[in-house]
């Protein structure tokens, strides 16, 4: 046993800012003490060395914005869900993640929130499952995207209330259609509460997006789908979310749901201080292809894409390192920038950065080990080792 010592030798550390060779990262106590270049060893019997040669080693990853995998949801009544799925997400390096809810029947949703809750309030110094994103269900019917029309709702105060105290204080963030009538007041009793509001699934115009950020709106929920296309004299939520540096975006890198040159775009607007990956994964992630219920639909994934009837995509199969792998491929983005996009822009948007999101010393020792095709090797979360490939 390390009792929590650990030397990571000859690794390429990829921090926010650079790539440092053939460098040393040490962790005791489920914290970063420091990085040193070059050779570093120590004959104390209680570290465990662990040799990164030929290897990455980055923060851990935040995915702000999934679903499922494995076959599992986080609507799942089971009480062993949370868990099992903590563990998918360790094994594609995710050391933090907001569990995803799309819109259900109102009691099924303040049930299944106060289900998480519990998991959250129950294991908060352990998990990767950092709290609760509402996607819903006060958004447009006409951008439901693959959430089933039925249980949207429109916004009243009382309903949001009870949702509210079902989360216990974990509901982190809540995807929101600016542009709904009575949703004002849900945006600023969210924002005050603490709660990052997301803008999505919205045919919401330029002045609507505006007054939700003086409200207190800060990101966007999967930039470029289930909101309007750019017309040139019809500035939208689209529009808002490429110009304003108040609003941070998440994307969603599987090839599909965003054409790579887009992502490009999204990059090259947003920069890497305000974009962060998304998979939006949903319960066919991990599996073979078939028909797989996703937000109260029958869903039928095909070559690894989930499509509703009508074609509309319904989530995503998406790992996070395979979205991190498409984005380098793009060519001009550097180790940092993939980094930023990866963990810090998400981790400064859910106000955790002080804590995660890079490799500092300092930080809580949550960290990925990749090799040099972006495959997890190893996951480590708050100094405890959580996956270890097989080799």
């Amino acid at each position: 046993m390390s009792n929590g010592k650990y030397i990571f030798t000859d690794a390429a550390v990829v921090t926010s800012a650079e790539v440092l060779p053939h460098t040393a990262v040490i962790i005791e106590g489920g914290v970063i003490h420091g990085l040193v270049e070059g050779d570093y060893s120590v004959r104390d019997a209680e570290w465990e060395r662990i040799d990164c040669s030929g290897k990455y080693l980055m923060p851990g990853f935040v995915d702000v914005h999934t679903h499922g995998g494995a076959g599992l949801d986080f609507q799942d009544e089971s009480p062993e869900v949370p868990g099992r799925l903590s563990d998918y997400y360790y094994s594609h390096g995710v050391t933090t993640l907001l569990a995803t809810l799309s819109p259900l029947p109102h009691d099924l949703l303040v049930g299944a929130v106060g289900r998480l809750a519990r998991f959250c309030r129950d294991h908060r110094r352990n998990s990767n499952i950092a709290g609760i994103h509402l996607e819903g269900p006060y958004i447009n019917r006409s951008m439901s995207g693959g959430n089933k029309k039925e249980y949207i709702e429109e916004p009243d105060p009382g309903r949001w209330r009870e949702v509210y105290e079902a989360g216990e204080g974990f509901i982190r963030m809540i995807t929101v259609a600016p542009e709904l009538k009575g949703i004002d007041h849900i945006i600023e009793d969210a924002a005050k509460r603490g709660i990052v509001v997301a803008l999505g699934h919205s045919t919401a115009d330029a002045v609507a997006v505006g007054k939700a950020i003086e409200l207190g709106a800060r990101q966007v929920t999967h930039i470029f789908n289930a909101m309007k296309g750019l017309r040139h004299r019809e500035p939208n939520l689209l529009s808002a979310a490429l110009l304003s540096d108040r609003l941070d975006a998440q994307i969603i890198a599987d090839g599909t749901h965003v054409h790579p040159d887009f992502v490009g775009l999204a990059l090259k607007l947003k920069t890497a201080d305000h974009l962060m990956l998304i998979t939006d994964s949903m319960r066919a992630a991990g599996l073979a292809d078939g028909r797989y219920d996703s937000a109260g639909n029958t869903v039928k994934v095909e070559n690894g894409v989930s499509r509703m009837p009508d074609g509309t995509l319904a989530g995503s199969t998406l790992a996070f390192e395979r979205g991190l792998k498409l984005t380098a491929s793009l060519g001009e983005v550097g180790l940092p920038v993939l980094s930023r996009i990866a963990s810090l822009t998400a981790a400064r948007s859910l106000g955790l950065d002080a804590k995660i999101g890079s490799i500092e010393a300092g930080k809580n020792a949550d960290i990925v080990v990749l090799d040099s095709d972006f495959k997890v090797e190893l996951t480590m979360k708050s100094g405890g080792i959580e996956y270890a490939a097989v080799s």
